[in-house]
């Protein structure tokens, strides 16, 4: 029973060191690193580059000890619900998700017993570009509502459809599944980028300090 309520005490303890601010297009993370001096962290978030990342020399933009500073770009993949499923339900080549890649940047300031990670999504990362890479980003919000950006989505989309004799019904379906789309879409990013800042604290925590 101690030993439940200490790694409860524990687990508590990790949650209340993560402070999070969301921007429209990044999230700040702000965590605590008790006992580790400036130089274990700047190893260790290294350390976690060169494992999650397939060329470390590609993605590190900056890497300075002395400002405490490490910039990184990189790709990461979401999932987006597809509403080209509503147009063609019988379809079984059309999946239900696909997925959608960003270009990003993880910028980390660190200070001894203190670290900080900025992550901003840059872009969509796509090797084909039909002209709806853009109005797709728009609807990328990580900080508040998105109905004005997807409103402005759905007439785009509404005038493709109308040339493609699509009917009015069939349009508002479409319509909704975007709304919903791009609503769930914000939060997988939110959740991928804050799982990514927590996997950095991981390898951070978990450093042994017994020689090895």
């Amino acid at each position: 029973m101690k030993k439940t309520a200490l790694i409860l005490l524990l687990i508590t303890g990790l949650i209340n060191a993560q402070e999070f601010t969301n921007e429209a297009k990044s999230i700040t993370g702000v965590f605590e690193a008790k006992d580790k001096t400036k130089s274990e962290i700047f190893s260790s978030v290294n350390k976690w580059i060169a494992i999650n990342y397939n060329s470390s020399k590609n993605v590190i933009q900056m890497n300075d000890l002395e400002s405490g500073t490490i910039i990184i770009k990189g790709i990461n993949e979401v999932q987006q619900k597809s509403s080209t499923k509503i147009l063609c339900p019988n379809m079984k080549n059309i999946p239900e998700y696909s997925t959608v890649k960003y270009n990003h940047t993880i910028e980390i300031n660190i200070k001894d017993n203190k670290y900080r990670v900025i992550y901003t999504l840059v872009n969509i990362a796509s090797e084909k570009d039909y002209g709806y890479d853009d109005l797709n980003f728009r609807c990328v919000n990580l900080n508040g509502n998105i109905d004005t950006q997807v409103n402005e989505f759905n007439e785009v989309m509404e005038k493709f459809l109308k040339q493609g004799l699509i009917g009015e019904k069939k349009r508002e379906l479409v319509k909704e599944a975007n709304k919903e789309s791009f609503k769930e879409l914000n939060t997988n990013l939110e959740k991928e980028i804050k799982s990514t800042m927590v996997n950095i604290e991981n390898s951070i925590v978990s450093v042994s300090n017994d020689g090895w």
